[in-house]
């Protein structure tokens, strides 16, 4: 079975509950044990992050622009000692999905970005509300324009439809009523500002319930309706798990998000720990979204020197950070694969296989990494690496193709005669799956 081993367990959990692993990574985790891992995990908190910070800073990016504001990101991802945290701040960036396509200002969406890492696994009406302040939320689905007299529905019918209940447990009447008690919720020059008097404070009827609704007392309903807690507990299980949650599992974590005071640390731990995680499906489960693929490679590879193109590489396969491509966020699983992003996924594969000089950005030094494990063999150089990418999840005719490749390319004789096998290992179907 594929999970036969702690650490093939902890390694999946490193792919799933963040971006893969270096090597040196993966024996640190595994020496805890996945209990321990996933606690580790968890408690992110108790993690100190502050290397990632001075690295981010040595940078110097240009954080004035929308590309620099992608590129800290995704280099935050690469060497954040906090994963999940960074998991979950992409996960609300696709739940709350908010494009710079309309907002235009990267400091606005950098603070968002921002919240949803403060707030990744906190408490979902904490994170609800401040959701509903946030100015890039605002003037992305137009609440900034909302007015008593001249309510805008938009936040009002998102907010329903793709952040809570979702479609058929609401009527449109409840939309109408919901953006009344939400109007006067600005911003001005990038912050948020409550101007009363352009709020409506008339009686509304909500859910079938009169009387003088405000906008936090519209999110207290939402958050404790029963469909919101099914609706959180699903989309967290396909991000983590995979596309087919039974019935029975989504009960089950819908109750832990509501006897946790809708703790969403409570709801992961659930999905994290439970039988479903290290099922058999779930292995090699998930079709990698572009961002795990990517930093999942350059984790593993140890790669030191990344091209300012990154955000590049990533938008290619269909995952233009900070730009989702409408408000209901990416769709993932086989969306992320078409023909022209599967290209995308072998060109990049490529690129890393090149030799390049070791100055060059995603330069791989394979020569050392095998002489540092001491292989010996083409056979061995195979195997390192299938398992160091594919959890040594390949055919044996697929085996033997890499160490014929690498065998007629010369073997361990000529230096760098692994990037032919490396290329072939990265276009394996089953590198595409998490």
């Amino acid at each position: 079975m594929a999970f036969d081993t702690e650490r093939a367990r902890v390694a999946h959990l490193l792919r799933r509950a963040g971006f893969g692993s270096t090597p040196a990574e993966l024996d640190e985790y595994a020496a805890l044990g996945f209990a321990g891992a996933l606690d580790r995990l968890l408690n992110y908190e108790q993690v100190d992050d502050s290397a990632t910070e001075q690295q981010l800073a040595s940078l110097a990016l240009d954080g004035s622009t929308m590309e620099g504001a992608r590129f800290s990101w995704l280099m935050r991802m690469l060497w954040t000692r906090r994963p999940l945290q960074e998991k979950m701040t992409l996960f609300w960036h696709t739940h709350f999905a908010t494009a710079s396509s309309k907002v235009r200002n990267p400091g606005v969406m950098q603070r968002q970005i921002q919240l949803f890492r403060a707030l990744a696994l906190d408490n979902f009406e904490t994170l609800l509300q401040q959701v509903t302040r946030d100015p890039a939320m605002l003037q992305w689905l137009d609440n900034n324009q909302n007015r008593a007299g001249r309510p805008n529905e938009n936040y009002a019918r998102e907010v329903m439809e793709l952040f809570t209940l979702g479609i058929g447990n609401y009527t449109d009447t409840d939309v109408k009523e919901a953006a009344r008690a939400f109007t006067g919720y600005t911003a001005v020059r990038g912050e948020f500002v409550f101007n009363a008097s352009q709020h409506d404070d008339g009686d509304k009827t909500f859910l079938g319930i009169t009387k003088n609704w405000d906008a936090d007392d519209i999110l207290a309903t939402l958050v404790r309706h029963p469909a919101t807690a099914r609706l959180i507990s699903q989309k967290l299980f396909r991000y983590f798990v995979s596309d087919s949650p039974d019935a029975v599992t989504i009960d089950r974590l819908a109750s832990t998000f509501t006897n946790s005071g809708f703790s969403v640390r409570e709801v992961v731990r659930d999905i994290l720990g439970g039988p479903e995680f290290l099922a058999s499906p779930a292995f090699h489960g998930q079709v990698k979204q572009p961002v795990d693929l990517v930093i999942g490679a350059l984790k593993a590879l140890g790669v030191q020197n990344v091209g300012p193109d990154l955000p590049q590489v990533v938008r290619r396969m269909g995952q233009d950070l900070l730009n989702p491509p409408d408000v209901s966020g990416w769709k993932g699983g086989e969306g992320w694969i078409s023909a022209a992003t599967m290209l995308e996924r072998l060109n990049f594969a490529e690129r890393l296989a090149a030799a390049g000089a070791p100055d060059q950005p995603y330069y791989v030094d394979l020569s050392s990494q095998l002489a540092a494990r001491g292989v010996q063999a083409p056979a061995d150089a195979v195997d390192y690496y299938l398992g160091l990418l594919v959890d040594g999840d390949a055919s044996a005719e697929a085996r033997q193709a890499l160490v014929d490749q690498f065998v007629s390319d010369g073997g361990l004789g000529a230096a760098d005669n692994a990037r032919g096998m490396l290329q072939l290992a990265m276009s394996l179907p089953t590198y595409q799956l998490g």
